[in-house]
């Protein structure tokens, strides 16, 4: 493959030298950062400030990757290993030797090996760190090769997209490459934003500047969202209110005006999709199992009108009638989901039933149109990484169910009593639902490794921490966040190991040997990375100085469109080898992780359940100062998106709430206290708090830093989904005024 070599960066003054990298987290983007060094010491970061074309988009970053200096010099980095000595949340630590503390993680697994099996150790491994070598896959390995771990096997961001796209599109299919190139935006004469703001959460290097490309160029954008966020604000012509967790009853109702109407694709439907029409269901579906059957009440006597979404959602029947109509009729239209409506009791309804109406109206591979998948089309362009082998025992664990399997065991039906958690590269603690309830049943585990940057609220519960290099003190390879774009960024190590931080695979094969394990780190660092190129990058050495390589554009910028052109050699693999509004696979097995079966078709599964108690819906937005609890403790970075509970003044005002003033959040979880923003840009009955605040409670067990978790609820998706969005609180002024 013929690459395309960059250097994105100005030239160093005297005695600095100016290297390139990318931020190594999950935050949506994959963009260029610059370090300019001096005498080994970061001095300032810039970026790529070339002018913005679609033919060739510079790579710039976002506040979060400017303020990764103050991050890297942050002084609450850890510096050294250390070993608890107060009660556990303490904070009291003493300092050790690496050797003590290696020795004495490496004593603690085999112990709780030798007690309790593998199954009783924890992988607390996220996406603190994210590349091709030093990233959470390392610790997977380890553990793999330690005979197995425990293991949270669904994604805490967007589950319930990974499972829909492999029910509708085939097993085989990498959300990641679902989707459609950014270059492909301005082919679409009509773009909904459905709970999608990449103005906040990224979603791609430059994603933002292609839609308002788009934008100039005539596309009309319409945004349906519970908030009026930046990206509806910069982009949309119109903003369509709507309750979080209610999108598939709106997109079910759009469906059925588009059918009413006679604006489906019925010669598309026949010829690529399954399940739409009675004809076209599999061997052994119900009588009336369709999904037109369904839209039309055949099956349970409702009529999926656009009243009897607008009861559910709050979206006005006659706009969500007008929507369906101008979606039908338009053509290329494409629906560009977001995984916030995902993130709900029955997110995977969210998606299928957007994937739904993209293949109705025949959008689905075609230029302009999209599959409902916001992620590209491209993926990793070929990239590997570092192998994790295969984990030789079965104990999975749905991840937003951590509090309850933490605090009941295999009494609660969960695979293993948790004795061990190793949490690298990950705020586990914090990011998953119910942060209070995790705390208190910390009690249950014997035995906690914190390896990290920073005491984070999980690390603090640590009995060992372990303070590891960040990206700028190691060499890396770096594929785009949304598997967008088609190119790589070489992460040169900048800067020495600060203090006595080590890399995470280095202390990983440190333990290795302590614990008898063979082979678990067999090449030098640059010999991973050349390895993981090797199919892609034709010139690695060039690779490596320049920093970016931009890979040849695709075939076709949208994902299936060769499927569509040619569908007698290019089947869907899923088992009608096309794609499948009525999925076969959970036809014969509608409950496929023992946590509640899921219709075959999209369906609408009733689950609002507010009350007296707790009235308001909650939703978790995205900060645009952190990548989900990173940055979390860096104050100059948090001016950038203070953070506060947004909520309408029609809420507002019968509780006393006044903008600006202390509020606090109750739910049946917790409470957290933070500022209040009242403002017309959220819907009326909903508040809205940033995700990735640090938990930090009192002594009475109040939150004091508006931790989003701190009033969520560890329910799971039937997918495996976390359900943030399906949360209910009450909001009451701190220190209320006079009456």
């Amino acid at each position: 493959m013929n690459a395309l070599y960059e250097a994105p960066r100005p030239e160093g003054r005297p005695g600095e030298t100016v290297v390139t990298s990318t931020c190594g987290h999950n935050c949506g983007g994959r963009c260029v950062v610059n370090a300019h060094v001096v005498e080994d010491k970061i001095v300032k970061i810039s970026t790529d400030a070339r002018r913005w074309s679609p033919e060739l988009a510079p790579l710039p970053a976002c506040a979060r990757g400017v303020g990764q200096i103050e991050r890297v010099y942050h002084p609450d980095r850890l510096k050294y290993p250390m070993r608890r000595v107060g009660p556990r949340g303490s904070g009291e630590f003493e300092r050790i030797s690496w050797e003590e503390a290696l020795d004495e993680v490496a004593a603690q697994l085999l112990r709780v090996r030798e007690t309790y099996g593998n199954a009783a150790i924890l992988d607390g491994s996220r996406s603190g760190n994210t590349a091709m070598l030093h990233s959470r896959t390392g610790l997977i390995r380890f553990l793999n090769m330690f005979g197995g771990s425990s293991g949270l096997w669904s994604s805490m961001s967007c589950e319930a997209e990974i499972f829909s796209v492999k029910q509708t599109f085939g097993p085989d299919v990498v959300y990641k490459s679902a989707g459609r190139e950014p270059t492909d935006y301005v082919n679409s004469k009509l773009i909904l934003m459905w709970g999608w703001s990449p103005a906040d959460g990224t979603f791609g290097t430059g994603t933002p500047q292609y839609l308002k490309h788009a934008k100039e160029q005539g596309v009309r954008i319409v945004c349906i969202d519970p908030r009026r966020h930046r990206s509806s604000k910069m982009l949309a012509e119109e903003h369509i209110f709507i309750r979080p967790s209610t999108d598939a009853a709106a997109l079910i109702a759009m469906a059925y005006v588009i059918v009413s109407e006679g604006l489906h694709d019925q010669d598309y439907l026949d010829t690529y999709v399954q399940g739409f029409d009675e004809h076209s269901l599999p061997a052994g579906a119900p009588k009336g199992g369709s999904y037109r059957a369904y839209l039309m009440g055949e099956d349970d006597g409702i009529v999926k009108t656009p009243e009897w979404a607008s009861e559910i959602c709050g979206i006005p029947a006659e706009t969500i009638r007008r929507l369906a109509i101008e979606f039908g009729s338009t053509k290329p239209a494409a629906i560009q989901c977001g995984y916030a409506p995902g993130r709900t009791l029955h997110g995977e309804q969210f998606h299928r039933a957007a994937y739904a109406l993209a293949a109705m109206t025949g959008n689905i591979g075609i230029v302009g149109g999209s599959s409902g998948v916001s992620n590209g089309s491209t993926g990793r362009s070929g990239i590997k990484s570092l192998p994790a082998g295969k984990n030789p025992i079965d104990s999975k664990i749905s991840t937003p169910l951590l509090a309850d399997c933490l605090e009941k065991g295999t009494a609660g039906g969960y695979p293993a009593d948790i004795k061990f958690i190793y949490s690298m590269g990950g705020d586990i603690f914090n990011q998953a639902p119910n942060a209070p309830k995790i705390a208190k049943a910390l009690d249950n585990v014997e035995f906690i490794v914190g390896q990290d940057h920073f005491l984070t609220p999980t690390t603090r519960h640590a009995d060992i921490v372990l303070p590891a290099t960040t990206f700028w003190e190691r060499n890396d390879v770096h594929t785009p966040w949304a598997g967008a774009g088609h190119y790589a960024i070489f992460m040169k190590q900048a800067i020495q190991p600060m203090y006595e931080c080590r890399n995470d695979m280095d202390i990983l094969a440190d333990l290795a040997e302590r614990v008898g394990i063979e082979g678990f780190n067999d090449k030098s660092e640059l010999e991973w990375l050349r390895e993981f190129t090797e199919d892609t990058v034709d010139d690695f050495d060039k690779f490596m100085e320049e920093g970016v390589a931009r890979f040849p554009a695709p075939k076709d910028a949208v994902a299936f469109a060769e499927k569509i052109r040619d569908p007698e050699n290019h089947k869907f693999t899923t088992p009608s080898g096309k794609i499948e509004i009525y999925s076969t696979g959970l036809g014969e097995n509608p409950d496929p992780f023992g946590l509640g079966e899921i219709s075959a078709i999209p369906k609408w599964v009733p689950h609002i359940e507010t009350s007296e108690t707790f009235p308001l819906s909650m939703l978790s937005s995205k900060s645009r100062a952190r990548t989900h609890s990173i940055h979390g403790n860096q104050e100059k970075l948090n001016r950038v998106d203070p953070d506060d509970i947004w909520i309408h003044p029609a809420d507002a005002n019968p509780r006393g709430i006044q903008d600006g003033q202390a509020v606090k959040v109750m739910s049946a979880s917790g409470s957290s206290i933070l500022p209040v923003r009242v403002t017309e840009d959220i819907a009326r009955g909903c508040v809205s708090m940033k995700e990735g605040r640090w938990y930090a409670p009192d002594a009475d067990g109040i939150d004091r830093e508006g931790c989003a978790n701190a009033v969520t609820v560890d329910t799971t998706a039937r997918c495996g989904a976390t359900t943030y969005n399906t949360n209910f609180v009450e909001v009451r002024p701190v220190n209320p005024g006079p009456a």
